[in-house]
């Protein structure tokens, strides 16, 4: 294959696979192993069935693609993956026949994909006319709270008895309670300060922090980074402020259910394919908070990330939705998955390959 077509196969977001005549694999690219769940090493020169296998007939369908050079396709076919894992596909096979001989090409389509992307747009749609809403009317409330709080501070310079005095400083108090409240759902006022860093830099950061806190005391904490991981483009305080989120949201489920033998791992990896807003990002950095609590409740799942909205006796329900926001501005998502005794949050963050370029746009 031509340096140009095997270029051309790698941008493709559909999986393409291309096979020898012994069916061993000669070509994938990155679409295909995300849907795959390999690694391009673990699976170059390997047969086919030694990354995914449906069942004894594909094989067999496969060898007679080859040999009558005829197409087929396979709608809904469940894969079966070397890593364990199973993928609901549609395939297409093509005989193919080019300059380093004849073989065949096996083109992927990921329907969990296609139905998870339609379900993510229906539940981000949801969440920003909901953001919008709480925003909105922060923005009415915060007006009102300064000017309720510069009158008190104007009565109180004005009242000589000092019992009077603590009804206004009341009036303060829980003034100022409101005001930090409204600024903790409208988030940061500063524009982020994008710079290339190491993503493990301010996880490294959220770890010493909590080693210092008591109520981590009991709880394992691991780490499993990914040392190969290249720089990326993010502000390190606000990534910083997001694992905390997630990192504290873990601790606290634990803890109100008092889990036996409490655990939360810090995970991070390169990851293929992921959809981001739409598109296949080629590779993405996946940062994922693992812990054995009892899991999410059923009830909140599809608006966990709405601000308002917790599973703790007691909260403000803004972490997520702040956590989201910022991992928003890193043009990446956020997700989960929950079942009881492990509950995944997991951030994509792009992996920036044109470094100068993506500051400059970034940074304004």
């Amino acid at each position: 294959m031509s340096n140009l077509n095997q270029s051309l196969l790698s941008e493709l977001t559909t999986g393409i696979v291309i096979l020898d005549t012994s069916l061993r694999i000669k070509f994938i690219n990155s679409s295909a192993l995300g849907i795959l769940d390999t690694t391009e090493r673990n699976c170059i020169g390997q047969e086919i069935d030694q990354v995914f296998f449906e069942n004894l007939e594909s094989v067999t369908n496969f060898t007679e693609a080859l040999e009558s050079k005829r197409s087929f396709t396979k709608t809904d076919a469940i894969l079966n993956l070397k890593r364990g894992g199973k993928v609901l596909c549609t395939y297409i096979v093509h005989p193919l026949s080019d300059e380093n001989g004849p073989g065949l090409l096996l083109e992927l389509i990921n329907k969990e994909a296609s139905s998870e992307l339609i379900e993510r747009y229906r539940m981000r749609a949801n969440q920003q006319i909901s953001q919008d809403f709480v925003r909105g009317l922060a923005h009415e409330i915060k007006n009102p709270l300064s000017g309720i709080r510069g009158s008190a501070q104007l009565l109180s310079n004005k009242l000589t008895n000092q019992n009077l005095k603590e009804y206004t400083d009341i009036v303060i108090k829980q003034t100022d309670r409101l005001t930090s409240l409204v600024d903790n759902i409208l988030g940061p006022n500063e524009k982020p300060d994008f710079k290339f860093q190491n993503i493990h830099y301010p996880i490294e950061n959220v770890l010493n922090l909590i080693d210092n806190e008591s109520d981590y005391k009991g709880i394992t904490i691991t780490k499993d980074f990914d040392p190969s991981i290249p720089d990326l483009l993010i502000d390190s305080y606000l990534i910083e402020n997001s694992i905390l989120n997630l990192v504290k949201n873990a601790k606290e489920a634990l803890k109100d259910s008092n889990t036996t033998n409490p655990e939360i791992n810090i995970v991070t990896r390169v990851s293929h394919g992921e959809i981001i807003d739409g598109e296949r990002n080629s590779t993405v950095c996946k940062i994922s908070i693992i812990d054995n609590g009892p899991g999410i409740q059923e009830e909140i799942k599809d608006s966990i990330f709405f601000p308002m909205i917790t599973g703790k006796d007691k909260g403000t329900g803004l972490g997520l939705s702040i956590t989201q926001g910022i991992i928003s501005q890193h043009k990446g998502n956020i997700h989960f998955t929950s079942e009881p005794d492990k509950t995944e949050f997991y951030l994509n963050i792009p992996i920036n390959v044109n470094k100068e370029l993506d500051l400059k746009i970034a940074n304004g």
